[in-house]
């Protein structure tokens, strides 16, 4: 159920391209005839399968928002051998949703991919532990404690803290995709989503563990090392010739994302029934985890809902800063683009900004 973070590579974007990827069709009103409705046609890839991860582009579309601004939108499950950057750099879709560091990697690797809106506005990684073990936060950490991550790209924050913890050269264990190792005591700090492993281990309806209060969280926003997470992505060249149809998108999106963080079990209901990967208990949880990285940024201030999707400099600059130094590219053409990429390679605020004048 853990999403997978994955470095995008140019031998993988060749692969895609020379097989003539297919990508599935998705939920979206352009699967109910709004391209023969004549609205502008766009394709979003998503990160993984249909989850409150992503309400905010399901709720625009249930609530007609896209065909307000008379586009007609496909909502592309990820999953699988999907990758969402090498699926908009392709050209088989025309947004993206990713993490910033896979964007960053993305963009060291010479793809021309663009963060346009930054919807979540700080960190949904921790590590849990139980109580019993007297960690609670990250100063607990030892050198003997069993830290345990899904690595391929999520592990760049739990390096950055034990990096500065004084123990850079610790090991991290590979964690399953599932809480077991943590549950049976093979992992003692365990790398969880907050909107979906940590729900998993503290609630009790099925499927979960039910520790309850019983475990501790160790934040990596309280902890100073948060990495900025979903956005909205494009191809540079694909915004410059899209302008407009693009700051419709975002606009719609956004007022997608703010209905969804005021009624989240509502936008549960939603995703549930476009086909959700996951319970609809568990996705009500999720709703409710996901609006809280939406509304509040790294430092625990609030973020208007009126003015969702923004872009916070100082997070930026952590996040690449993480990423240049745990990415670890073997590549040294891409390394050498990572170490002199700039916050302002990443991201835009152009079409943000026109999306928010109206």
């Amino acid at each position: 159920m853990k999403k997978k973070v994955r470095s995008v590579a140019l031998p993988v974007l060749a692969a895609l391209l020379c097989a003539g990827a297919v990508f599935a069709r998705g939920n979206g009103e352009a699967a109910t005839g709004g391209r023969d409705a004549g609205r502008d046609a766009i394709r979003i890839q998503l990160k993984w399968l249909p989850q409150a991860q992503f309400m905010g582009y399901y709720v625009a579309s249930a609530k007609g928002y896209y065909a307000e601004e008379n586009l007609a939108v496909d909502i592309i499950p990820g999953g699988g051998d999907i990758t969402e950057t090498a699926a908009v750099y392709s050209g088989q879709v025309d947004v993206g949703v990713t993490w910033v560091s896979n964007l960053i990697v993305a963009r060291a690797n010479g793809l021309d991919l663009i963060n346009v809106a930054q919807v979540y506005q700080r960190s949904g990684l921790v590590l849990v532990t139980k109580k019993e073990s007297g960690i609670a936060r990250g100063a607990d950490i030892t050198a003997a404690t069993k830290v345990g991550n899904w690595m391929g790209g999520n592990e760049y924050e739990i390096k950055a803290l034990l990096s500065k913890l004084g123990m850079p050269d610790k090991s991290l264990i590979q964690q399953g995709f599932d809480m077991n190792d943590f549950d049976n005591g093979n992992i003692t700090a365990a790398s969880a989503m907050t909107y979906n492993e940590l729900g998993l281990v503290v609630n009790s309806y099925e499927g979960a563990l039910g520790y309850g209060t019983g475990v501790n969280v160790i934040d990596m926003n309280t902890e100073g090392v948060a990495m900025l997470e979903d956005c909205m992505f494009v191809k540079e060249s694909w915004a410059k010739a899209n302008q407009d149809k693009l700051a419709r998108f975002i606009r719609a999106s956004l007022k997608g994302w703010k209905y969804a963080c005021e009624n989240p079990k509502e936008a549960a209901r939603i995703v549930f029934q476009a086909g959700s990967s996951v319970s609809q208990p568990h996705q009500e949880y999720m709703a409710a985890e996901v609006a809280k990285l939406v509304t509040v940024d790294t430092k625990g201030n609030a973020v208007s809902l009126d003015n969702l999707g923004g872009f916070d400099e100082a997070a930026f600059q952590t996040t690449l800063a993480e990423t240049r130094a745990y990415a670890g590219l073997s590549d040294s053409s891409a390394a050498a683009k990572l170490k002199a990429l700039t916050t302002a390679d990443i991201y835009t605020d152009v079409y943000w900004k026109a999306a928010m004048a109206k």
